[in-house]
């Protein structure tokens, strides 16, 4: 692969924490945001508003679940964790449009988005 393929590649598998809120504020329910973080309810604190709660470990068995008419976007701790490459990888096989909110939480709070607890 060269330089400008492995870019595209990047651009097309992930989208930024304001670029996805934007997208929601023009056109609410577009995304459909799949928090895939594994730990305890205290360990996470905060999530997405809004996104749905699916830990990768009980990924597999919910897939059905998921609408298939809306892009799924997947979301984890931030930039160096790999849940959220795992899942989009995942439900790419399995025939979803999915792509990586990148910078995770982590950058979605960073850029003072709006959150909730988690459940």
């Amino acid at each position: 692969m060269n330089r400008k393929d492995y870019l595209q590649a990047v651009c097309d598998s992930q989208i930024s924490p304001t670029e996805v809120f934007m997208k929601q504020c023009e056109d609410p329910g577009f995304y459909y945001v799949v928090d895939v973080r594994i730990g305890p309810k205290e360990f996470k604190g905060e999530k997405i508003a809004g996104a749905a709660e699916i830990p990768l470990s009980e990924l597999p068995r919910k897939l059905n679940a998921l609408p298939r008419d809306k892009k799924i976007a997947v979301v984890t701790w931030g930039v160096q964790c790999t849940l959220a490459k795992q899942a989009s990888l995942m439900l790419l096989n399995a025939g979803y449009d999915a792509v990586e909110i990148g910078g995770g939480v982590a950058a979605w709070k960073e850029a003072r988005l709006p959150v909730e607890p988690v459940a």
